[in-house]
């Protein structure tokens, strides 16, 4: 099976408030091959940007990229109460729903990290929340004779697996490439390939794109993909199972059909979401 390659689309930045920067991938211009993901935002935050808010239908991650200046404190409604440093992931299986949010671990440094909405196929959609994360140091990693190195987040990579099993099968490597990698993407599944910082040429069945830092694009099918750095080069790559379902999305709900979103909403008004404080400005 060959692998097909979606246009190479540009970060966008975004404005708002408590963020010193924000740039996010407009997912509908990958079309299809964008799924399972729904959100891929690269941000920068040091204030509180957000008050509690509920999530359904999906799973919001949090990844602190390494040269963050501090780690994320995680609240959930079931009670979790976490903070991560940087190189750490926060995975909330939002499921059937409950009330989040996250913020700088320390007030004033900043926070770098990836934020993800990774969708949920209809059986797991109003499965019970739960929130996984792992430590920067259980993180593993693995190092090539050329000085490439690939932490695994999520999922595998060669003979390296992540501990953090999430209900769906997916892949969520940080790559810092000094020349050459090849990554195998499953049948049926899509990955995006988003460049941090560097310059890329990702190759597939005899095609090539290049890619340089704030710049993505995804490829759906199955075979093997080389990344070629020119120079070193930081990128991520995203890949799961696509959903062939329908998908319904309103504010932080991404559901199939719309009486699933009246029904989060519902649960949320009467609290079976559980209820969060929010956090002191102060």
């Amino acid at each position: 099976m060959s692998i097909k390659f979606s246009p190479v689309i540009a970060a966008e930045p975004r404005q708002l408030p408590g963020f010193t920067s924000l740039h996010y991938i407009d997912l509908e211009k990958l079309g299809v091959a964008a799924s399972p993901l729904a959100v891929l935002d690269d941000f920068r935050v040091d204030g509180l940007p957000f008050s509690p808010h509920p999530h359904a239908g999906f799973a919001a991650v949090t990844y602190v990229f390494e040269d963050s200046q501090g780690g994320v404190r995680s609240r959930a409604s079931l009670g979790a109460d976490l903070v991560v440093g940087p190189g750490g992931i926060v995975w909330t299986h939002a499921g059937s729903g409950l009330v989040h949010e996250e913020v700088p671990a320390i007030r004033g440094r900043e926070l770098h990290g990836l934020q993800l909405f990774v969708n949920l196929s209809a059986k797991n959609k109003l499965t019970a929340p739960q929130v996984l994360h792992l430590e920067p140091s259980q993180v593993p990693q693995w190092r090539g004779a050329a000085g490439d190195r690939v932490r695994v987040v999520v999922g595998s990579f060669d003979d390296v697996s992540s501990p953090l099993v999430p209900a769906e099968p997916f892949t969520l490597l940080d790559v810092h490439l000094q020349q050459m990698i090849s990554f195998g993407l499953p049948a049926a599944h899509n990955a995006v390939v988003y460049v941090l910082n560097g310059y890329t040429a990702v190759g597939a069945d005899g095609h090539q794109e290049k890619l340089e830092g704030g710049h993505a694009l995804a490829l759906h099918g199955g075979g093997r993909v080389t990344f070629e750095a020119f120079p070193p080069t930081h990128l991520l790559i995203l890949s799961g199972a696509e959903i062939g379902e329908p998908v319904i999305a309103e504010g932080n709900f991404i559901m199939n059909e719309p009486s699933q979103i009246e029904a989060a909403i519902a649960r949320y008004r009467t609290g079976a979401m559980g209820h969060l404080a929010p956090l002191s400005n102060s």
